[in-house]
C-alpha cells in the first residue's frame, strides 16, 4: 500500500527531510530521479544526510561505472563522457558532476547494490530506502519489474508484510457517510480507509486496506451495520 507520494525540490535538504520523514514510518521508501551527472542530481547526498552518514567511494560501484563508460572517456582516466552519452543510456549514472570516482560516492555503510541482468546499472538500497534511476515511465516500469523479480528470487523484502484490501461502492452521499466513516477510522486505527469517486455523479468508492485480513473484513462489516442492508456493494 502506498501511503504517501511526494515531489521534492532538487536540493539536498529537501530530499533529506522527506526521506527522514518517511523512512521511520514506512516499510519501504522509493525514490526516483535526481541520480544523473548534473549539479541538481542530489538524491544520493540527500539520502546520506537523512541517515546521518557521509557520501563515500563505493569500490564495487566505481568498477562498474568504469567498465560501463570507460571506452567513452578521453584524456584523464577519471574524465566523464559527454552528456549525450548519459542521455543515450537513460541517465543511469549516479553522483555529482565531475570525475568517475566522485560519481561512485554513495551513502557510507548502509548501501547495498541490487543487480539485475536486465538493468545497465544496479539499483541502490540504503536500509529501507531504494533509489531508482528512472527518468520516464518506461524506465520506471522496467526497473520496478526487475525489483519485483529480485524480491521473488532473493527475498530481500521478505520482511515486508503483504496488505489485504476490500472496496465497497454506495450511492449514499458524502454527507451521509462522513460522520460514520470518521468514527470508523477511530475504531480501526490500524486500517487505511479511503474514499473517492471516479466521476462527480458516480458512486462513492470506499476502500479498506490493512495488514490483517480479518481486521479489514471487520471494518467492512462494521460500516455495513451502520446503514440499512443493501446500502453497499463489494467490488474487486
Amino acid at each position: 500500500m502506498t501511503s504517501r507520494s511526494t515531489v521534492v525540490r532538487n536540493d539536498i535538504d529537501s530530499v533529506a527531510e522527506e526521506v527522514d520523514r518517511c523512512k521511520s514510518v514506512s516499510d519501504l521508501v522509493f525514490l526516483y530521479g535526481g541520480v544523473g551527472p548534473l549539479h541538481s542530481d542530489v538524491t544520493s547526498a540527500g539520502v546520506a544526510k537523512a541517515f546521518g552518514v557521509r557520501l563515500a567511494p563505493d569500490e564495487e560501484f566505481e568498477e562498474f561505472l568504469r567498465h560501463l563508460i570507460g571506452d567513452h572517456c578521453t584524456g584523464d582516466r577519471n574524465e566523464l563522457p559527454s552528456l549525450e552519452f548519459y542521455f543515450a543510456i537513460g541517465r543511469i549514472v549516479f553522483g555529482k558532476p565531475g570525475r568517475v570516482d566522485a560519481m561512485a560516492q554513495l551513502p557510507e555503510g548502509i548501501t547495498e547494490l541490487l543487480h539485475h541482468e536486465k538493468l545497465p546499472v544496479p539499483l541502490i538500497k540504503c536500509c529501507n530506502v531504494i533509489v531508482l534511476s528512472a527518468t520516464n515511465a518506461t524506465e520506471l516500469e522496467k526497473q520496478w519489474d526487475c525489483l519485483i523479480e529480485l524480491t521473488e528470487s532473493d527475498g530481500f523484502l521478505v520482511t515486508i508484510e503483504s496488505y489485504s484490501s476490500k472496496r465497497l461502492t454506495t450511492n449514499l452521499t458524502d454527507v451521509e457517510t462522513a460522520q460514520p466513516l470518521s468514527k470508523l477510522c477511530l475504531e480501526f486505527p490500524d486500517l487505511y480507509i479511503g474514499c473517492f469517486r471516479r466521476s462527480r455523479q458516480g458512486p462513492l468508492v470506499i476502500s479498506f486496506e490493512g495488514k490483517d485480513p480479518s481486521r479489514v473484513q471487520a471494518g467492512v462489516e462494521a460500516l455495513c451495520k451502520k446503514f440499512n442492508a443493501g446500502a453497499f456493494s463489494e467490488v474487486n
